[in-house]
């Protein structure tokens, strides 16, 4: 298996163990969302219980505004995911520590946490940024940039100032034993 595809796992794994514990309760695999071009996100609340198409959650609009939203990112050694009860998170990792890719990161995660994807790569260069926020598209983000990851740069933009950041390191086997 390609390592781009174990990271892509891990960081599906850390998914689904982030919103379990942040909403109390086990999330099936099927409840996670991937649309073409968009982050993943999870299944409208009752959708998969009631038989819905997910089809629905897949369009440009949120299905739930005040649902979870989570963002999972991997480089190198490193996956991540983030979660939030109600609001929009982004985060991106990329290895190397040079501040052009500390710039980067940022910009990429605000892409994240918008719900945009790469597809509006060429608008997140106007993103005027001062101290811990941003502004782009008319809206306010939050910035915080994340240490602990070795030899490379880590960010989360999120709608929401985060006072707090929970870390948790797991090993894979304990990530894939549960």
């Amino acid at each position: 298996m390609r390592s781009e595809s174990r990271a892509s796992l891990a960081g599906i794994a850390l998914a689904l163990r982030t919103l379990r514990a942040l909403l109390g309760r086990m999330i099936e695999p099927r409840e996670i969302v991937f649309a073409q071009g968009e982050k993943p996100r999870l299944a409208a609340p009752g959708a998969l219980a009631s038989g819905e198409s997910l089809a629905a959650c897949t369009r440009g609009t949120r299905c739930d505004e005040a649902s979870a939203d989570f963002s999972i990112a991997h480089a190198g050694p490193w996956a991540a995911c983030a979660a939030l009860r109600s609001g929009r998170i982004g985060l991106d990792i990329e290895m190397g520590t040079e501040p052009r890719i500390a710039d980067w990161v940022v910009r990429e995660a605000a892409l994240k946490a918008s719900g945009e994807g790469l597809r509006a790569f060429t608008e997140v260069k106007d993103l005027a940024m001062h101290a811990h926020r941003l502004h782009w598209r008319g809206e306010a983000w939050h910035v915080r940039r994340l240490g602990g990851f070795a030899g490379a740069c880590a960010c989360l933009v999120s709608t929401l100032e985060l006072h707090e950041v929970e870390t948790h390191k797991i090993e894979l086997a304990e990530l894939f034993g549960s």
